[in-house]
């Protein structure tokens, strides 16, 4: 039998891979369009990712290179044309940059997060005896978005390569060691 690889095949082949990742890489913008988040459809079915808005499904179509995107505009401070959430008086980019990664990395039950070492509701909310915009602004306050985005960036980097999308829930989880 002949071998029929050739360096020219080899060549050939590992340059059509870089192509796909280019083209794979240059669907995902340097940053979301999170001012134009509605939230209209999602509000009473939890997370975000269970609704049809156009800034999510380019979120989700990003697949797991949105989240580094995310992350980095945890600190935008431009103001949605309506708070995203019922009741708030206002809502910035990096507050819906906020809640986009939360019920990204939240499972089914609404409750648990899928990630470890980030900032969640439940951590905006313990101690606090005001709504979930009170609660959040003196987090905020407390902490800082840096801070927000920081715990954010090291978790990414510490656990990014076993990041995986589960199908099922709809969620992003981590794959075991």
């Amino acid at each position: 039998m002949v071998n029929r690889w050739s360096p020219l095949r080899s060549i050939t082949l590992l340059f059509a891979a870089f192509i796909c990742i280019q083209i794979t890489i240059a669907q995902v913008p340097h940053r979301f369009p999170l001012t134009g988040f509605e939230n209209r459809l999602c509000r009473a079915k939890g997370r975000v990712q269970e609704c049809n808005d156009p800034v999510v499904l380019q979120v989700l179509a990003g697949g797991i290179a949105s989240i580094p995107v995310l992350i980095s505009q945890l600190i935008e401070e431009s103001r949605t044309r309506k708070p995203v959430e019922d009741f708030w008086n206002y809502t910035s980019s990096g507050d819906v940059a906020f809640i986009v990664l939360n019920d990204l990395f939240t499972d089914t039950d609404g409750k648990t997060m899928t990630i470890p070492g980030v900032p969640d509701w439940e951590a905006v909310m313990t101690g606090c005896s005001e709504n979930a915009e009170k609660c959040w602004r003196l987090y905020v306050h407390r902490y800082g978005m840096s801070s927000i985005q920081r715990a954010w960036q090291i978790a990414w980097n510490s656990n990014q390569s076993r990041i995986f999308w589960d199908p099922t829930a709809r969620c992003f989880r981590l794959a075991s060691r």
